[in-house]
């Protein structure tokens, strides 16, 4: 009944209610019989009927508990498990759910949906229609619409444009006949008015509702501004008799890592991982014969992430090298990476980052190292990585080492 009346389709129905009989004291006096159960004897000397004799009661405190006749219980039903009692317990506590509850628990479904898709894509933004089923009062478009303005700024970051040529009316004469045309009504408008306004993708809604059932249905659809392709499409539905948790299923992916995030702080666990490498590594060296040093690496690095989105990176890095005729040593750093670009579930993880530390290679040849360089990460263990690196100068075997190399190989990610 709440969701009939915040969408304007009928008055609210009176609400009854039967409120039980309070059970007689402990001690107070028996209460007269009513009108026709009086024990005794009527005009012919027949006796007349009597109340039903009441069941004493226990002495003490009632503890609710009645015995209860046999073979009242359903025959071949399981017992509710712990899962489908929660439920129960939920619609009985309950008994309504609002309108604005529903709508915010599917916008809440939908923002999970796009917030993992790149925003590269689909940002700015405009909504171009919102289409309401014909039992729907006309205003409600309003209220959806600045919900839907709302939950897009808060939990994506996809910028929304408005775009007030999508609802003007416009008239024009063909044939003869006076037409009106509202919004925009072809690809080369679409195309248009998203030049004109910068916008690279139209949201369209379809909100219905089924007054028998109570049901909502929303179909959302995002389609791209330069050829109307359909960059994402779904369909979300909700009732008032299916209780928080089952309608909102996938909506807390966002509010569940938060929360697990909370958890770890509070617990001093970090969200950390691991990786190793292989590959190849040029260490400048000035000897006039035999030229720069190359060789073989192999490293192993432990970093934590942390950030509102865990985008930035801090670790140590150990990565030894070698050349079996002429060096051998091993670079210990600390790092810091930053991924530019938001991570999703679909592209490649880029990271670029800075690491500075020292080369050890014995009693010569020690010196400072710094790189700079990035990492991509491929889904979702492979990934591959280039770095140049500068060393400054030190003495080895009569030659300087030192200046600028480069390293490059494969990693594999935990």
């Amino acid at each position: 009944m709440a969701l009939l009346l915040a969408l304007g389709l009928g008055p609210a129905a009176p609400a009854f209610a039967q409120s039980e009989s309070a059970p007689p004291t402990e001690g107070a006096a028996p209460s007269e019989a009513a009108p026709g159960f009086e024990e005794g004897t009527d005009e012919d000397g027949e006796e007349t009927p009597t109340a039903p004799p009441q069941p004493k009661r226990p002495r003490g405190r009632d503890d609710g508990r009645r015995p209860l006749p046999e073979n009242t219980g359903p025959i071949g039903v399981d017992s509710p498990g712990p899962n489908e009692q929660l439920i129960s317990d939920l619609n009985a506590t309950r008994g309504e759910i609002t309108l604005g509850e529903l709508i915010d628990e599917i916008l809440a479904d939908v923002m999970a949906e796009l917030a993992i898709r790149a925003p590269q894509k689909l940002s700015p933004m405009a909504i171009r229609q919102i289409s309401l089923g014909k039992n729907i009062a006309p205003g409600f478009a309003k209220r959806l619409k600045a919900a839907l303005v709302a939950q897009l700024q808060a939990a994506t970051r996809i910028v929304v444009i408005d775009c007030l040529e999508c609802e003007a009316t416009r008239t024009k004469i063909v044939d003869g006949q006076w037409v009106f045309t509202r919004g925009l009504t072809s690809t080369a408008e679409l195309r248009e008015i998203g030049e004109r306004i910068g916008a690279k993708s139209f949201l369209d809604v379809d909100f219905a509702f089924d007054p028998e059932s109570s049901a909502l249905e929303i179909h959302f659809q995002v389609v791209a501004a330069e050829d109307s392709r359909i960059l994402w499409a779904d369909t979300f539905r909700a009732d008032e008799t299916t209780p928080m948790l089952l309608r909102s299923s996938e909506s807390p992916i966002r509010r569940r890592d938060r929360l697990r995030d909370l958890e770890m702080l509070l617990e001093g666990r970090p969200y950390y991982g691991i990786a190793a490498s292989a590959g190849f590594m040029l260490l400048p060296y000035d000897d006039p014969a035999e030229g720069d040093i190359t060789g073989a690496s192999a490293g192993f690095r432990i970093y934590e992430r942390f950030g509102e989105e865990r985008r930035w990176m801090y670790g140590l890095d150990m990565m030894g090298f070698l050349n079996t005729e002429r060096l051998a040593g091993a670079v210990m750093s600390a790092g810091l990476w930053w991924i530019p670009v938001r991570p999703d579930l679909v592209n490649p993880e880029l990271r670029v980052g800075a690491k500075a530390g020292a080369f050890i290679a014995g009693s010569e040849g020690n010196a400072a190292v710094f790189q700079l360089g990035g990492e991509l990460l491929l889904r979702y263990r492979f990934g591959l990585y280039v770095y140049a690196l500068f060393m400054t100068k030190s003495p080895f075997n009569g030659y300087d080492l030192g200046g600028l190399g480069f390293s490059t190989g494969l990693s594999w990610n935990w």
